[in-house]
């Protein structure tokens, strides 16, 4: 079986501009948001969480960013809906093992 990682772009779920691929079998998922390059312009970005604690901890930062004051983080909210998706998503593939 493929990985679903290695088409996020094209079958990811997105959340705004961000997407996020769960891979139930190896227990992970990537992000993919954009993100600042070397002259400010938008770049995407990946990240790979090895496990659904990684997610749950990612996903309460990026609440908190997303309820600071201020838009600093334009895309905490929509990275905090994706790492939502991608723990329940594992956590009820693990329940159902």
């Amino acid at each position: 079986m493929s990985s679903p990682h290695l088409t996020a772009e094209d079958y990811g779920t997105k959340f705004g501009k961000v997407i996020v691929t769960v891979d139930l079998e190896r227990g992970d998922c990537i992000i993919i948001a954009p993100g600042r390059g070397l002259v400010g312009q938008e770049v995407p970005s990946r990240k790979r969480f090895n496990s659904l604690d990684e997610i749950e901890g990612a996903y309460r930062i990026q609440l908190q960013l997303a309820q600071a004051a201020g838009n600093k983080h334009p895309n905490a909210q929509d990275m905090a809906r994706a790492l939502k998706f991608a723990g329940q998503q594992l956590k009820q593939h693990q329940e159902a093992v």
